[in-house]
């Protein structure tokens, strides 16, 4: 949908948003901006856990950008954040990340945080990596994410809470079948941590 509008934070101009789309079943956003500091403009994705830029469209000539937008963003869209299995790198499905049966033993929601990704359908992010596990409450941007870099070949996990990042170590592995183990066994106790520390910023 088209917008232009300027975002501020704290009085001050951020960003230009000239469209946003926004998928009604997850809240997640693809925006295109102009940055009025860097005099840029650039596509910014936001899945929740996480918000980053898609840098192949940054650049500071508008008709070059509308150019990009136009012939490669649909696609993009639709590849990375809706039929995400068509940008699935062989390393990703080699590795039988796709192939387990994860809703055995992944709960679609737990104390207020949400499943919006699961790894049969990870999203590929940024440094070589995919987010192939999301726990998100919206409403105080808390929750967990689980990653795995194809360079590193290993897999790490970050929570958040009020949006505030740091590691989780519970789930550091290079093997899927160790993963497994500790999704069963760690999963539940992350949450409670994350849950009671949001709950506890909330009161504060």
């Amino acid at each position: 949908m088209e917008e232009y509008r300027m975002i501020e934070k704290d009085g001050k101009p951020v960003e230009y948003r000239l469209f946003t789309y926004e998928n009604q079943d997850n809240g997640w956003t693809v925006r295109a901006i102009f940055n009025p500091e860097s005099e840029e403009f650039s596509i910014r994705t936001d899945i929740g856990m996480l918000e980053f830029a898609l840098i192949e469209f940054i650049t500071d000539s508008f008709e070059l950008f509308r150019s990009m937008v136009e012939e490669r963003l649909a696609r993009i869209v639709n590849d990375y954040y809706v039929d995400r299995k068509r940008n699935f790198s062989i390393i990703l499905r080699n590795k039988g990340v796709p192939d387990v049966e994860w809703d055995d033993f992944l709960p679609e929601s737990y104390k207020g945080f949400r499943r919006l990704i699961k790894p049969n359908d990870a999203v590929r992010i940024i440094n070589g990596s995919y987010m192939i596990l999301s726990y998100y409450d919206a409403a105080t941007r808390s929750g967990l994410s689980l990653m795995y870099n194809l360079l590193r070949d290993d897999f790490f996990a970050e929570r958040r809470v009020q949006n505030f990042p740091n590691l989780v170590h519970d789930f550091d592995t290079s093997s899927l079948k160790e993963l497994e183990k500790a999704l069963k066994k760690r999963l539940v106790p992350v949450l409670d941590t994350i849950a009671a520390d949001r709950d506890k910023s909330l009161s504060e």
